[in-house]
């Protein structure tokens, strides 16, 4: 067995950690992009012995995602019919953990705005669903390390997602180093227009803007806490007048399982793929675990939604989003009254 992003690809976390990909579930490697250069990271112990499981035909304990999805018969992260090489021919960035948006799927290590609630919630004595570890919100780019990264011989394509990429105060900086060749990929919330990083992307032969959209008004607005639908909306057009791939990545959860022919309906009106990208954790969120309620009205993903549910993770949603709701003063009730009544949420 081969991979094809341990050979050709270079992932950073927002912490600027070095990670086998974006998915691997290996622990928090010592290696990091402020410490070591990519040569050393590719040398060390577990990124060797990675490479050397896969060429013995095993898996990594890393790799589960994957492996689970190919046991189950689905294309997995390592199967998908990308080009890469050679040498290192792809870079995947979180330039850190700045971001806008308070979404209620994410964690405070990779949103600077989640990290502000995570903090008041302790300040305030309550319950967080992060626990009682103190994030620091991270910012890792310089323009030395932006010199090192662009100047890689073989790069072909540089992802780059957050945090919320758009409020990376280097990015323009960044972006300026890269040859006009180099595909330039984004993963952003949509609620920011940068107008220099605007001008400067139009230069780029190909640029593939995926916007992480989680339903349709007021879905999207609950989800990704500190949106709003009609803006949003109004900078995906922006951009779309420019940019050769536009597409729409939801994070398949119990709160959209059921708005996504909307979804659906909207990409296809306006021209936008669609890439879901399935939830696993926190497992509260996970549809395997939503009430029947739900699951008997999903019209997606059929794989998950029959798995049987672990109702103490019924008990947790129900815990977490009150929490959500008494911190924001807002109600789910008022945005997805339909996943508020399978919970029992009044």
């Amino acid at each position: 067995m081969k991979c094809k992003y341990l050979d050709h690809q270079i992932c950073v976390r927002t912490t600027g950690e070095y990670r086998l990909c974006c998915i691997s579930v290996e622990q928090q490697n010592k290696e990091n992009v402020t410490t070591h250069n990519i040569e050393q990271w590719r040398n060390s112990k577990i990124h060797t012995e990675a490479r050397e499981k896969f060429a013995n035909n095993e898996w990594p304990d890393a790799c589960a995602k994957c492996r689970i999805q190919e046991e189950q018969g689905q294309e997995s992260q390592r199967q998908k019919p990308r080009q890469y090489g050679p040498g290192i021919s792809h870079l995947d960035l979180r330039f850190g953990s700045n971001c806008n948006l308070k979404c209620t799927m994410c964690y405070p290590a990779t949103s600077s705005s989640v990290n502000q609630d995570h903090k008041e919630l302790l300040k305030r004595g309550l319950e967080s669903p992060w626990g009682n570890e103190q994030f620091p919100n991270y910012d890792w780019y310089t323009d030395e390390r932006g010199d090192w990264l662009a100047s890689l011989p073989d790069l072909r394509e540089v992802y780059l997602t957050g945090g919320e990429p758009m409020m990376v105060k280097g990015l323009h900086s960044f972006l300026k180093k890269l040859d006009s060749s180099v595909e330039i990929r984004f993963n952003t919330n949509g609620t920011i227009i940068n107008p220099n990083v605007y001008e400067e992307l139009k230069r780029f032969e190909t640029v593939n803007m995926c916007f992480s959209i989680d339903g349709i008004g007021k879905v999207n607005d609950y989800i990704r806490w500190g949106s709003d639908w009609k803006s949003i909306e109004q900078n995906m057009f922006r951009w779309a007048e420019f940019v050769k791939y536009k597409s729409i990545g939801p994070t398949v959860q119990v709160m959209n399982i059921l708005d996504g022919h909307n979804l659906e309906q909207w990409a296809k009106q306006h021209d936008f793929e669609i890439w879901p990208n399935m939830l696993y954790n926190p497992q509260y969120f996970n549809v395997k675990n939503a009430p029947d309620t739900i699951k008997s009205q999903a019209k997606y993903f059929p794989e998950w939604v029959s798995q049987d549910a672990d109702e103490e993770q019924q008990k947790l949603f129900v815990k977490v989003i009150h929490t959500f709701d008494k911190l924001r003063n807002t109600k789910i009730n008022n945005y997805i009254p339909e996943v508020a009544e399978a919970y029992g949420i009044n």
